[in-house]
This record gives C-alpha cells, sequence and structure tokens, in this order.
C-alpha cells in the first residue's frame, strides 16, 4: 500500500520538498493508524479476557449464591428442628412437673392415709379402753342417785318422826352436829356432784362414739353413711380447739344417708372445720346445715373468720398451696378435700370476702353411679 501511494505522489505535480512532505505526513499518518490498530486488537482482547473474567465471576457469584440459598434453608430448617425440639422440650418439662406435682402429692397423700389408719388402729384401741370403764361408771350412776335419793328420804323421815314424838330434846346434839356440818347442803352438793359425773361420763362416751366414728379402720370401705353423725364426730374430735371461743350453730336437716366412703368423707369435714376455727381470731361462730336437695344431699359450713382475699380464693385448692407460716401447713388439706369430693361425684364450692368470713358448700350424690371407681361393700 506504501508503494502504490508513493507512485501516486510521483504522478503529481508537486516539487520534491513537497513530496517528502506528503510522504512524511502519510508516514505518520500510517504509523498512528498501527498504534490506533494495535490498540484496539488490544482492547478486543482485554474486552474478552473482561468478558471471560465477569462470565467466570458471575458463574461463581452464582454458584456461591446457591450454594448461599442451599446453607439458608438448611439453616432454616435446623432453627425449625431447633424450635421444635424446643417446644418438645417445654412440653416434657411442663410433664414432669405436673408429674412431680402429682408424685408429692400422692405421696402426701399415702402418709395422710397411712397416718389416718395408725390413728384408727390407735383410737380403736384407746376407745376400747376408754368405753369399758365409763360404761362402768355411767351404769352406776342411776343406782347411785336411786341410793343417794333413798338416803334423803330416810333422813327426811327420821326428822319427821323425831318432830312428831317431840323429840327433839333427845336429838339436839345430832341435830347440831348436822347444822354444824350443814348436812342439806352436802346433800345438795352430792346431787351436784353426781350430776356433773353423769354429764362427764355422757361427755366422754360421746369422745370416744366420735373417735370410733371418725377415724374408723373401715375408712377404706364404702358404705351408707349418715353425714349429720360424720359431723359431729368431727366437732367432737376437734371440740378442745374451740370450745372457749367459738359457737356451733347446727341446723341438721333430715337427710337420708348418702353412699360414700366415710373416713374420707370425714377427712373433708376435718380440714374445712379446721380452717374454719383457724380462721377466727378470738371469739366468732360457725354455721353448719344440712339438708337433701333431690338426688343430693347438701352441707354448708360458714364462719364468722378474717375471710379471704379474691387471689387466695382463686388458688384454695391447688395443691402445696398455703398461706399459713412455714412448718404449719402443707398446703394439701383443701386440695385433697376438693380431690376426694370429685371423686365422689360432688362438687365443692367457696365464698369468702376479707372480713366476711368464708362458706364452703359440698354437694354429694346419696347414691353412687354403677361405674363410679368406689367399691361398693355388699356386706353392708
Amino acid at each position: 500500500m506504501q508503494e502504490s501511494l508513493k507512485t501516486y505522489i510521483e504522478a503529481l505535480n508537486l516539487t520534491a520538498e513537497e513530496r517528502d512532505y506528503l510522504m512524511k505526513e502519510f508516514r505518520a499518518c500510517l504509523k498512528q493508524s498501527k498504534a490506533f490498530e494495535f490498540q484496539y486488537n488490544r482492547t478486543l482482547i482485554d474486552k474478552t479476557a473482561i468478558k471471560n473474567i465477569l462470565n467466570a465471576s458471575i458463574t461463581e457469584i452464582e454458584t456461591q449464591k446457591k450454594i448461599i440459598e442451599e446453607s439458608k434453608d438448611e439453616i432454616n430448617r435446623t432453627l425449625t428442628e431447633v424450635d421444635k425440639q424446643h417446644k418438645l422440650i417445654e412440653i416434657k418439662n411442663k410433664e414432669l412437673h405436673t408429674l412431680l406435682r402429682d408424685l408429692k402429692e400422692a405421696q402426701q397423700q399415702l402418709v395422710m392415709s397411712e397416718k389416718m389408719a395408725s390413728l384408727g388402729q390407735l383410737t380403736a384401741g384407746v376407745a376400747h379402753e376408754i368405753n369399758n370403764p365409763i360404761n362402768f361408771v355411767s351404769a352406776n350412776i342411776k343406782p347411785l342417785k336411786e341410793d343417794l335419793s333413798d338416803i334423803i328420804e330416810s333422813i327426811h323421815a327420821y326428822e319427821k318422826v323425831i318432830a312428831e314424838n317431840e323429840l327433839e330434846a333427845f336429838f339436839a346434839k345430832a341435830k347440831e352436829d348436822n347444822r354444824k356440818k350443814d348436812l342439806e347442803f352436802t346433800l345438795l352438793e352430792v346431787q351436784e356432784l353426781l350430776k356433773g359425773i353423769e354429764e362427764g361420763a355422757h361427755r366422754t362416751s360421746e369422745i370416744v362414739k366420735g373417735l370410733r366414728n371418725f377415724s374408723r379402720l373401715d375408712q377404706n370401705v364404702v358404705k351408707n353413711t349418715n353425714i349429720n353423725e360424720g359431723l359431729e364426730s368431727t366437732l367432737a374430735i376437734l371440740h378442745s380447739s374451740f370450745k372457749d371461743r367459738v359457737t356451733v350453730v347446727k341446723d341438721y336437716g333430715n337427710i337420708p344417708e348418702i353412699t360414700c366412703l366415710p373416713g374420707e368423707i370425714n377427712q373433708v369435714f376435718m380440714n374445712i372445720l379446721s380452717n374454719a376455727i383457724q380462721a377466727i381470731e378470738g371469739t366468732g361462730s360457725i354455721f353448719i346445715t344440712t339438708e337433701s336437695n333431690g338426688d343430693d344431699v347438701l352441707i354448708k359450713i360458714r364462719d364468722t373468720g378474717s375471710g379471704m382475699p379474691e387471689a387466695v380464693k382463686q388458688k384454695i385448692f391447688e395443691p402445696f398451696f398455703t398461706t399459713k407460716d412455714v412448718g404449719k401447713g402443707t398446703g394439701l388439706g383443701l386440695s385433697i378435700s376438693y380431690g376426694i369430693v370429685k371423686k365422689h361425684k360432688g362438687s365443692i364450692s367457696v365464698i369468702s370476702e376479707i372480713g366476711q368470713g368464708t362458706t364452703f358448700h359440698i354437694q354429694l350424690p346419696i347414691k353412687q353411679e354403677k361405674n363410679t371407681s368406689l367399691q361398693t361393700n355388699t356386706n353392708d
């Protein structure tokens, strides 16, 4: 191309100087053109290289993105599994907590049952030992009173004979001795003492009867039981804890016997009445009412104690809940009572306000259903 251009320039009507200048410019342009061509080719090469690098980078990025997405999915699956395991652990913890609570309650109930059984054996023996001498005392009071009455009549007969036969002078010394000894007062005092002995013997007999009825050895046997007698037996046991400060007002209805475990029902009465007595600071009253309502028997026990706030009332039947000081209550009395009443297909509720006392309502069926968990004693 350069030779062709040189020939073309020489054919022009130019001076030698002009031809040299034109060739010089041509060579400069040619050189610059080659430089541009080189740069262009280099740019194409660099562009291809950059494109290849970018394509490789994009491929690597896509690969890494895919790996990240897969890792993210795996992390999400792991987190989901961890969350499931966490929830499962929470459920297991709740189950273990419930199981532990049930085990503690069962242990306390077992201990209490053992105590009740031991108490039944003890009181049966004590009642037997006390019953014989107290029966002896009770049996001899009546003839002793009759003998005393005969003696008094004889003394009065002697006094009448002396007066009728005007023998006072002969018996003046004896009469003076009787005056000094205040025989009339002595005879009245003996009668009062006999009356006190009779009342004490009757009270002792009632206590013995209450002990035998309350802590009976057959407490785990289903029987037809008189609820009023169960309440009386419980009051006899608790009498020493309230006799000087709490008045018990009883309104027992003419109710039928109910089918139940009498020892356990007495335990319910014991827990509620004990709480009622403890709730009364100083003097107060406890009102007990029983009545029949269709197929059920209703028992209402109301005290004039301090009452309880709503927060306490809501938890009163929960196991191990107690407002007493440490060591003075297990918090199981009312919880066990609730369980006993529910086992008998009954209901128990409480009404209470601060300063207004507390009332417990207990409803028990007269007859248990055939599919009840209680074991009926057919011998009774």
